[in-house]
């Protein structure tokens, strides 16, 4: 919402109120009916959502400043995704009782929420178009380029799993660990205890498009 204007800002924060969840604990589920928009103050949260062959399949990692579930809201339609903490989690809730009500006065809001529904927009196709990056080396480095653009109050590091950052970028694990460490021998990037950062955006850019 920093993007937003002051007036409106002020006309949305009262509607909200704080939630907090454990690592683990699930924001909603793939299927709900809709119940308001979360915005990301604090911690990490993981979105996911089922494949066609009966997977379910980790899409991405939203640090704080991530707002969510406006699709499904204003579509009036069930969720898309599952949303669910990957650390202790503070989100500010707008409930769509509250939602309604505000844009019975003020319809022009429906922009910035289209706004933000575009900004969601990219992300997903900006992921999509990296995992069709054939090779794999290239593949991971443009995750982690895209990952480092989201983070906020992390001091560079990309807190996710070796096992997640193979998940999502749907290659064997024991391939993503050869590829972290290539990337980590070149001084790309440095590696640490579930967590790692991109050392030169430049030199990682580079690489991606050679």
């Amino acid at each position: 919402m920093s993007k937003r204007s002051e007036s409106v800002r002020r006309l949305l924060l009262p509607l909200g109120r704080a939630r907090s969840y454990e690592s683990g604990q699930t924001l909603y589920r793939v299927g709900d009916m809709p119940d308001g928009i979360y915005g990301l103050l604090r911690g990490r949260v993981c979105l996911s959502t089922p494949n066609d062959a009966g997977s379910v399949f980790d899409c991405h990692i939203a640090y704080p400043g991530f707002w969510i579930g406006d699709l499904a809201l204003f579509a009036r339609s069930p969720r898309l995704i599952t949303i669910t903490a990957r650390s202790p989690v503070d989100v500010w809730f707008l409930p769509q009782a509250a939602l309604t009500d505000l844009l019975r006065p003020h319809p022009d809001l429906l922009a910035d929420f289209y706004a933000l529904n575009h900004q969601n927009t990219a992300v997903a196709l900006r992921l999509l178009a990296n995992m069709s990056i054939p090779d794999t080396t290239r593949r991971v480095a443009a995750w982690l380029l895209f990952s480092d653009e989201s983070l906020s109050d992390t001091d560079g590091w990309i807190l996710c799993s070796q096992e997640q950052i193979a998940m999502m970028n749907a290659i064997s694990l024991p391939t993503a660990r050869r590829i972290l460490k290539k990337l980590a021998d070149q001084g790309l990037i440095e590696l640490g205890y579930g967590r790692l950062r991109v050392g030169d955006r430049g030199r990682m850019s580079e690489f991606c498009a050679t």
